[in-house]
């Protein structure tokens, strides 16, 4: 073959790629500041040793990690990227190699991206490098590649920390001479079928019920329809493979909205995962007649979905079973093996996996409504003494007590395993049970305090708030009456504002934090506490968390469903945050704005000198430079949090992003839908929406996009800049500065992209309350005439006006 040119802007986008090599990880330094413990720990993790001669770099051999070399193939994206998530601290090493191919010799510029610590050897010379990883946000290293004429090996050796979310990323850009690059990979006999697989893979379109391609599928080509498992129990059950060889098309099954491809080649295989939009639907659980079940009616069914699951998955290594077996103590329901499963659960607890205060916060909850006795009691009782309720007590780990979820649960887990035991020792703690219980009371009171007085900094997470609603739950149920009076008053008061959000079919709300469920407002995880509260409503397994409502006694408030059902046009704050929302029967519109108008943001404690750190507002802070801020301003860098949306009902809905990742492949936050990797600014006012996207060339991903899944509305119109889209008597239409280009990623006709580091936008919405009909709304939205001036970065409409001034916000880097 002749080489592949470079991808978007100048990217390296063929590799092989050996890793990640995995170690348990110890260090035996002790800080009771975690964010300076963690900064610490990846100052000194990466080693920098010399790569040495490398072998052979051929598929399917060893490298000098003594991991399999295998070509890295990650539809349409610009970055190598392993990103998973770490449960338990390690060490993390992998090797990235490409061949650059040149006709003379140069001296090339090129932009190293990553988040790792990484050395880039070029023909065996180490050229450039980045010292330590960081958490957020990428780092960027320019450096000069010396070329020679012909084949140029290019090696990047890269170490990271394996802890909770961690970016194991790695981007090549090529700055000048792009024309006179060719790329290749280091195996030449493997590069060819590599060629020929991945133009196959990249040819696929959807014609209907069809997976189609322009050319015959190659030998070893087969596809499954398997893609994730709710139940860790089947997650193990092998996959069915259909063959394909030889087909130029893939009559895909109805109901089956997933379908992987896969090429084998001898030691060369490629996948590429595709998501059929249209097959996802909301599910609704209805009498034959189709009218809803009763509350009480609903609420057993919801109890029977999570009890009939063994184990929530967790990923392909283990499973979460605390709330479904609190679901099948409910029913009295003996069927599956609980009783090895808690053993399983309390070993995960004693070992302290990331996320066990939610096994251990089920796990009081158990011990408060049913008996247990001998061995199981005996366990319980070591697992519980031992266990680490804080960050600054002893013990060393990857878990995150600091987001607004998990401090609650820490908080409540320490103060009711502490009254569990009141004279016994806590030695991590270093307290009796009597002063670990009020410990975590006065913690738990401070967490209470915050949120009354500011809000929720997770506001509207669909997945974050069942979490906390679990937390809270278990505050109302095993508190004093005062202070579960009080939680339950802040657990009424989430219901409410997910209410508020709720329109037709799904939760349309920006949210502080969220992942790739925001383009299914009807599948998000928390539609599972909305549909408890409106049975009428399409239902989700929301984690399972509503295992833990089996045993509550907690009422759900008066009101909620005239809330979801009512007209309203509002705004209020929450956090750092202010909040728009704007819905009616034609068109639903939500925002943050960004920034807002002038306020005193809540002060961020990390960055103080000689600061108490075992107060719940440090803790707070900790969670801002984490998990994101609430303080919404054009050019902060994002995380996970969605600024807006637009809709018809709970399926047909838009909104743009700055992605955070060029492909849906690996656990990155911000991902490529979920979250922006810069903030842009934004403004709403009623049925408009304007935004401006300047994206730094401090990031890497010079391009924004629109997910406008076509399929879910009626009529969709292209014309010039616009958009206009209808679904029933509702209408959008939405412009941008730049023609906008169709780009077929995992979905197919959901996606627009605008090439553009310096973008405008603007959102219309109307219906036939406001317009006489589809056209008539066309000519109105048109006639808001908006233009967009890049130099003073300013957007203007008929009676509309927005302009872009970049903030920099020194708590969002870590």
């Amino acid at each position: 073959m002749s080489g592949w040119k470079l991808g978007l802007d100048g990217f390296v986008t063929h590799f092989m790629v050996s890793g990640p090599q995995e170690e348990p990880y110890f260090n035996e330094a002790k800080d009771k500041n975690q964010l300076r413990y963690e900064a610490y720990l990846r100052s000194v993790i990466a080693e920098h040793k010399p790569v040495g001669e490398t072998g052979e770099i051929l598929v399917g051999a060893k490298s000098r990690l003594n991991e399999e070399w295998k070509y890295y193939y990650d539809s349409g994206s610009c970055f190598v990227n392993i990103s998973t998530f770490y449960s338990v601290m390690r060490r993390i090493h992998f090797d990235i190699a490409t061949v650059l191919e040149t006709s003379s010799d140069i001296d090339v510029k090129a932009a190293l991206w990553s988040y790792a610590a990484v050395d880039v050897y070029c023909n065996g010379r180490l050229e450039g490098a980045l010292k330590q990883p960081v958490y957020k946000p990428i780092q960027k290293k320019e450096l000069t590649l010396h070329l020679k004429a012909g084949r140029n090996l290019i090696y990047l050796a890269c170490e990271n920390l394996g802890v909770r979310d961690t970016r194991s990323v790695a981007g090549l850009q090529i700055l000048n001479h792009k024309d006179e690059i060719k790329v290749s990979i280091p195996d030449e006999a493997c590069a060819d079928a590599a060629a020929v697989a991945e133009a196959f893979l990249e040819s696929a379109h959807l014609e209907s019920n069809k997976l189609c391609f322009d050319s015959p599928a190659p030998a070893g080509t087969s596809y499954t329809y398997r893609y994730h498992e709710e139940d860790f129990a089947k997650a193990n059950i092998p996959a069915v493979w259909y063959q394909a060889e030889g087909k130029n098309e893939i009559l895909l099954e109805n109901g089956q909205p997933y379908v992987t491809v896969k090429v084998v080649l001898g030691k060369l295989e490629l996948k590429r995962v595709f998501e059929r939009t249209e097959q996802l639907v909301p599910k609704y659980a209805l009498r034959e007649d189709g009218s809803a079940f009763s509350f009480e009616e609903n609420k057993e069914l919801i109890f029977r979905r999570i009890a009939d699951v063994m184990s929530e998955s967790r990923g392909e290594k283990f499973g979460f079973p605390i709330s479904n077996i609190l679901a099948r103590k409910h029913f009295n329901d003996n069927s599956m093996d609980d009783e090895r499963l808690m053993y399983e659960m309390l070993e995960m607890i004693e070992e302290r996996y990331d996320c066990s205060d939610f096994l251990m916060c089920g796990l009081i909850r158990y011990l408060h409504n049913y008996p247990v006795e001998g061995a199981m009691k005996d366990r319980i009782k070591d697992v519980m003494l031992n266990y680490r309720y804080w960050m600054d007590m002893d013990g060393f780990d990857g878990m995150c007590f600091w987001s607004e979820n998990h401090a609650l649960m820490f908080y409540t887990c320490a103060m009711n395993a502490g009254e569990m035991y009141p004279d016994e020792y806590f030695p991590r703690a270093k307290m009796t049970g009597k002063e670990l219980h009020l410990y975590g009371r006065n913690k738990v009171l401070q967490w209470l305090d915050d949120v009354e007085e500011y809000g929720f900094e997770e506001f509207l997470s669909t997945v974050y708030m069942c979490v906390t609603f679990a937390a809270l739950i278990n505050v109302v149920d095993y508190s004093e009456p005062d202070i579960s009076k009080r939680a339950s008053a802040v657990t009424d008061k989430m219901l409410s504002m997910l209410a508020l959000h709720t329109y037709k079919t799904g939760i349309v709300a920006p949210m502080g934090r969220v992942y790739r469920s925001v383009l299914y407002p009807f599948d998000q995880g928390a539609m599972a506490l909305m549909n408890l509260i409106n049975p009428k409503l399409p239902y989700t397994f929301g984690e399972g968390w509503l295992g833990f409502y089996a045993s509550s006694h907690y009422p759900i408030p008066e009101g909620l469903v005239k809330l979801m059902e009512d007209d309203v046009e509002t705004n209020y704050t929450t956090g750092n945050a202010r909040v728009y929302l704007e819905k009616n029967d034609d068109y639903c519109l939500t925002s943050v704005a960004s920034p807002r108008e002038p306020f005193t943001r809540w002060e961020n404690e990390t960055l103080k000198e000689d600061v108490d750190i075992t107060t719940h507002n440090f803790t707070k802070s900790f969670n801002e430079r984490f998990h994101g801020t609430t303080y919404f301003r054009p050019g902060t860098y994002g995380y996970q949090q969605h600024m807006w949306y637009a809709a018809l009902d709970g399926e047909a809905s838009i909104f743009v992003t700055h992605p955070g990742s060029t492909s849906e492949e690996g656990d990155m936050r911000p991902g490529y839908w979920h979250g922006n990797g810069v903030m842009p600014a934004l403004k709403q006012q009623h049925g408009l929406l304007g935004g401006i996207y300047v994206i730094p060339d401090e990031h890497p991903i010079g391009y924004t996009h629109l997910y406008c899944p076509e399929c879910r509305f009626d009529e969709v119109i292209h014309e010039e800049n616009w958009i206009f889209l209808r679904k029933e008597t509702g209408y959008l239409a939405l412009w941008c500065s730049e023609k906008m280009e169709a780009h077929n990623g995992m979905n197919f006709n959901c996606e627009q992209r605008a090439y553009s580091k310096n973008a405008a936008y603007l959102c219309v919405c109307g219906g036939q309350k406001s317009d006489a009909s589809f056209a008539a709304f066309k000519k109105r939205a048109k006639e808001t005439l908006p233009s967009y001036d890049k130099e003073s970065k300013t957007l203007t409409a008929q009676n509309f006006e927005l302009s872009y001034v970049a903030c920099k916000d020194v708590t969002q880097f870590l």
